[in-house]
């Protein structure tokens, strides 16, 4: 009998162990993104957030409540995904407060320091706009430090690190641990099964198709889907076209390029009257988005591409690219990339399980990559 209780005991205090080496000790110092040394005081209680789709990210640590410590986040997801935030109203009740800070960083520093914030989570694209302007000056004078972390520039290495980074931050190291390493598993798979390939196709991606009505074609360069198609060797058109991150490269220049094998259009469902994306996200149907793009892949012009003429045209959730659950979008684009060798690949039950397993997020329908039938 008394062996017995040194046994429980001693699983007990395994157990107690297990648990404190994932607590973070405050005043907890903190290295982000961008390299900066932070130094943040006490466990966080009132979190702003510059990019509001890092309230997934808070959703991944915060599981219960990923709406209890954020004091104010911006627009963007609102705007951009507006069933999302619908969702999370629904699961987790009243939203924090609706803050003026641009995707850039420019803020209105005043509303953030009423709403007596003791955290500051920031994209890093915005850190040159908070310094220019004095947001990160005035922020830090009050002791409101400012961590820059990274879903965008470079996400393949910045958004596990980013989940780290925060995780730490808020006093949730074990939940991004567990997160992180779901990431690195889907895409250590990922990685293999490329490597293997001999022949990488030359992709492009139509960002926002149908935004603004029916023009053509604004695409990202050396940043956000770009880098999420160099990740698994394809070769990103936009990369060899565009002089920045992003920009419009007319049809003609297109056609007259190397011609794309694969043609990939990002869509959601954004609130501007004059859009005719394809609505991925939650709340829509397949039908709804084949529809979409169908139409889409019909615009003047569009016949002459080559992936339309092979029906090698494919529709991905445009979030993704900002979006720390993007190792979901990077399946996708596997299976539309190299569609026999990832034939067994479904992405739609990665996050079906990413959504099960380290989230409260109701798991409810969604829509977020489709295959267009050939129309011509």
């Amino acid at each position: 009998m008394i062996a017995m209780k040194r046994i429980v005991f001693s699983v007990a205090a395994l157990l107690s162990l297990t648990t404190a080496s994932f607590a973070t000790d405050y005043p907890a110092t903190v290295t982000d993104v961008s390299g900066r040394t932070v130094t943040i005081a006490k466990k966080p209680e009132h979190i702003i957030l510059q990019d509001g789709r890092d309230m997934l990210t808070m959703a991944l640590l915060d599981r219960d409540n990923p709406f209890e410590r954020v004091v104010g986040w911006a627009t963007n997801l609102v705007k951009d995904d507006p069933t999302t935030v619908k969702l999370l109203d629904k699961a987790f009740g009243k939203e924090p407060t609706r803050l003026t800070i641009s995707e850039d960083g420019d803020a209105d520093v005043e509303a953030m320091i009423a709403a007596k914030p003791d955290l500051v989570i920031a994209q890093q694209r915005a850190e040159p706009t908070f310094k220019s302007s004095g947001v990160e000056q005035k922020l830090t004078a009050l002791g409101i430090p400012v961590l820059y972390v990274d879903i965008t520039k470079d996400p393949i290495k910045d958004t596990p690190l980013s989940v780290t980074v925060i995780g730490k931050a808020v006093d949730r190291e074990k939940e991004a641990a567990e997160y992180v390493s779901f990431y690195k598993q889907h895409l250590d798979h990922l990685n293999e099964v490329i490597a293997k390939q001999t022949v990488h196709p030359n992709v492009f991606m139509e960002v926002k198709a149908g935004q603004q009505g029916d023009g053509c074609c604004f695409t990202h360069g050396g940043s956000g889907f770009g880098q999420l198609v160099a990740a698994l060797k394809g070769n990103n058109i936009g990369t060899k076209l565009l002089p920045g991150a992003s920009g419009t490269i007319s049809l003609e220049t297109l056609l007259s390029s190397n011609p794309p094998d694969v043609y990939i259009m990002t869509g959601s469902q954004w609130i501007n009257p004059q859009s005719i994306a394809a609505p991925f996200g939650y709340g829509s149907t397949m039908e709804r988005v084949t529809t979409a793009l169908t139409k889409l892949e019909q615009r003047d012009g569009m016949s002459a591409i080559k992936a339309v003429q092979d029906g090698r045209v494919y529709g991905i959730y445009h979030q993704f690219y900002s979006h720390p659950y993007n190792i979901v979008g990077l399946e996708y684009l596997a299976t539309f990339l190299y569609p026999q060798a990832f034939k067994d690949l479904k992405p739609d039950a990665t996050f079906s399980e990413l959504i099960k397993r380290f989230t409260k997020i109701p798991d409810e329908p969604i829509v977020l990559g489709a295959t267009v039938a050939l129309t011509h």
